[in-house]
């Protein structure tokens, strides 16, 4: 029985008969866990050697094997499976899992071959192998594969192997490799062909039968490790039913190990769409494609400037950003330039709040028009910042130079950053979604014609309204708060935006 807490089907069947495995019910607490809970309530000050009775060899062992530092949420399941598909917040372990699944193929089979794919083949080095939770690293010293990095291939000491492949190379590179077991992480970062990366790792490539495998009834098995979202690749997962096990594990499941900061924008977060997905590790098909449907603005809502508090001998914003969207083409009757003006700063509460000053979006073909009017938008609130921290941030895709050109040829004195965008406007939205539904974003005073198409937004072709004014408006959250915190203390993340950078000055890129 598939708990509602976890899963959500939306009218659909795809969650009917998958085990569900999660904390509440499996324990939350690691062996070496409950080992140091258990020292604390007895208030042993001695070493562990002597506090719990272990020989050194055991301390060893207990310090070196990936499963003792293993919640059971982590742990592939006893139960004969197919595919284990492990569900997790940021910073729940799932790279710690799914190296940990890949080294106990491994141990348990000298004859396996095995598959580790992951989006890119750095992100395969960076985390799968060579990260704070990869196979390198979490390896015991008598059972370390050796990295032949020219053929892309680890060898154990008893003769197992696995390959890796990045999905980035495309569906057609998985051809011809037959294997045992396959490890695939972060699914929801598969950009290229992911359903058909997907069903070549599942049904082309998985198909050996060791010897112990056959003796002991083991199919060739898959381990999912992915923060979830609900795209057509984790539809399909969910429809091949034959012996799959679903694990759900929260942010907070592993807060021990976990930087405060981190966590406390997860709390701030924990109960927004985009939240319950980063953090709770939930999955779930929305039937309305709007992103801001749940965001109440008028609960976060400032009448006025006047009214934001002062804060003692400091600018009343950490930064000041006017918001570029340049509009396509220069026509009359083209799309608008979506220009916002947002000022950032942290508040008590040690996260970071948004305030939407000005909406200032025109519809003009004269290509200076918007130039003038971001360039008056700086000179109008820049006392509210610190020196330089007030400027014009313009997406580059329309117009490349041009766009930073323009605005310097109205003032040379302003200051201006660029960034041309790499991932999809829906991308961007979704964490300034979750900072708009926990109440971390301000409209100051009302802006009624962002307000309703943000109520329309989509960010897909075709979508409800225009994208203008809320793509201008989603922008600098994206950059200068949510990568701030969003991946903070979470082993193998970056947190950067999936931009390219054109900034004049790398503090604030």
């Amino acid at each position: 029985m598939v708990a509602s807490a976890a899963v959500q089907q939306a009218g659909e069947d795809l969650f009917k008969g998958v085990t569900l495995l999660s904390s509440a019910t499996l324990g939350r607490f690691s062996l070496f866990d409950q080992l140091v809970l258990k020292r604390r309530a007895t208030r042993i000050q001695e070493s562990l050697t002597i506090a719990l009775g272990l020989t050194p060899a055991e301390v060893l062992t207990l310090y070196y094997e990936p499963r003792c530092s293993l919640r059971p949420v982590q742990m592939t399941p006893s139960a004969v499976w197919r595919t284990w598909f492990f569900l997790g917040g940021r910073g729940t372990g799932k790279t710690h899992a799914g190296a940990s699944a890949v080294i106990e193929e491994a141990r348990a089979d000298p004859n396996a071959v095995m598959l580790i794919v992951g989006p890119t083949d750095s992100e395969i080095r960076k985390n799968q192998l060579e990260g704070s939770s990869g196979i390198l690293t979490l390896s015991p010293p008598w059972f370390r594969p050796v990295h032949k990095r020219s053929k892309r291939m680890l060898v154990w000491p008893n003769g197992a192997i696995a390959h890796y492949v990045p999905a980035q190379a495309g569906p057609d590179k998985f051809r011809g490799y037959n294997v045992s077991f396959v490890w695939a992480d972060e699914i929801v970062a598969w950009k290229k062909h992911p359903e058909d990366v997907y069903d070549q790792c599942r049904t082309k490539c998985a198909r050996i039968i060791t010897p112990r495998m056959e003796r002991l009834g083991l199919p060739a098995r898959v381990v999912i490790t992915t923060t979830p979202a609900p795209t057509p690749l984790f539809r399909q997962i969910l429809k091949d039913k034959d012996r799959l096990f679903l694990a759900q594990s929260t942010t907070f499941d592993n807060a021990a190990n976990l930087d405060p900061s981190f966590i406390r924008q997860a709390l701030a977060l924990a109960n927004s769409t985009d939240g319950r997905r980063e953090y709770g590790g939930e999955l779930f098909f929305p039937m309305d494609a709007t992103l801001y449907k749940r965001v109440n603005w008028d609960a976060s809502r400032v009448e006025s400037v006047e009214a934001i508090p002062a804060r003692d001998g400091e600018p009343l914003f950490d930064k000041v950003v006017v918001s570029v969207d340049p509009a396509t083409g220069e026509r009359k009757g083209a799309d608008l330039h979506g220009i916002v003006v947002e000022g950032i700063r942290e508040e008590v509460d040690g996260l970071l709040h948004t305030y939407v000053l000005q909406d200032l979006s025109l519809q003009e073909p004269e290509p200076t028009a918007w130039a003038k009017v971001a360039v008056d938008a700086v000179h109008r609130w820049k006392h509210l910042a610190p020196p330089r921290k007030t400027f014009v941030f313009a997406e580059t895709n329309t117009g490349g130079s041009m766009v930073k050109s323009t605005i310097r040829g109205v003032d040379g004195k302003v200051k201006v950053k660029g960034m041309r965008a790499m991932n999809s406007k829906a991308e961007r939205a979704a964490p300034v979604t979750a900072q708009c539904e926990a109440g971390l974003v301000h409209m100051v005073g009302k802006h009624h014609k962002l307000e309703k198409q943000l109520s329309e937004f989509t960010g897909q072709d075709g979508g409800h309204g225009r994208d203008d004014r809320a793509d201008a408006f989603a922008w600098p959250i994206y950059l200068y708060v949510c990568p701030k915190r969003q991946n903070a203390g979470a082993a193998g993340r970056t947190g950067e935006p999936q931009a390219h950078a054109e900034g004049d000055d790398e503090d604030d890129a």
